[in-house]
C-alpha cells in the first residue's frame, strides 16, 4: 500500500489536485448558469483518479465536496459520492477502462449508478426517506457522468508527452496517435 501512494502522490499530484479541484468547481459553476440539466462538477476528480490512480481521485474528491459545503453546507454530508466515483474511476482506469472511448461510456454508467445510489442512501439518512426521480436516475445522472467521463478521458489523451511522461500513471491513457 505504501508503494502505490510513493508512486501515485508525486509532486505532480500535488500540483494537479488544486487545478482538478478548481475544475470540479468550475464545471459545476459554469453548468449552473447555464441551467443545463448535468452538474460536471467531477470532471477533476475523475482525471486525477486516471492520471494519479484511485486514492488522488477520491482526495480530490473529497477536497472539493469540503470546499463547496463551506459555500453551500448542503453538500457536506454527501462527500462519500465524490471519494467513491475518484475510487471507482481511479481502479477502472488501472483495469485499462479509459483507453478507449466506449469504455468511458460504459465507465460512465456505472459511475452514475454509483453516484445515484450513495446519493439516494445519504438523502434517506438525512431526509428520512429516498425519493426516486426517474428522470434523475434515468437521463441526469448517466448523462452527466458520461459526458464528464468523456470530457476527463478527451483531457488526458490531449496532454502533450512532455506532460504525460511525468504523470504517476501515464499507462492509463493512451495518446491519440494509437487509435
Amino acid at each position: 500500500m505504501l508503494e502505490i501512494f510513493k508512486r501515485d502522490f508525486k509532486t505532480i499530484t500535488w500540483i494537479l489536485i488544486p487545478i482538478a479541484i478548481i475544475a470540479n468547481g468550475a464545471g459545476g459553476w459554469v453548468i449552473t448558469r447555464l441551467n443545463a440539466p448535468l452538474y460536471l462538477d467531477t470532471i477533476g476528480t475523475i482525471f486525477i483518479a486516471i492520471v494519479a490512480g484511485p486514492f488522488a481521485g477520491a482526495i480530490t474528491g473529497v477536497i472539493t465536496n469540503v470546499i463547496l459545503g463551506i459555500v453551500s453546507p448542503g453538500y457536506i454530508p454527501y462527500w462519500p459520492v465524490p471519494m467513491l466515483i475518484g475510487l471507482a474511476a481511479g481502479f477502472f482506469a488501472m483495469a485499462g477502462w479509459f483507453k478507449h472511448w466506449w469504455k468511458v461510456v460504459i465507465v460512465g454508467i456505472l459511475l452514475a449508478l454509483i453516484a445515484s445510489i450513495f446519493s439516494s442512501l445519504i438523502a434517506e439518512k438525512i431526509f428520512g426517506e429516498i425519493s426516486f426521480n426517474p428522470s434523475y436516475f434515468l437521463v441526469v445522472e448517466p448523462v452527466d457522468k458520461i459526458v464528464t467521463t468523456l470530457i476527463a478521458f478527451g483531457i488526458g489523451r490531449l496532454l502533450p508527452e512532455q506532460i504525460r511522461k511525468h504523470l504517476p500513471r501515464p499507462e492509463n491513457i493512451e495518446s491519440r496517435k494509437t487509435d
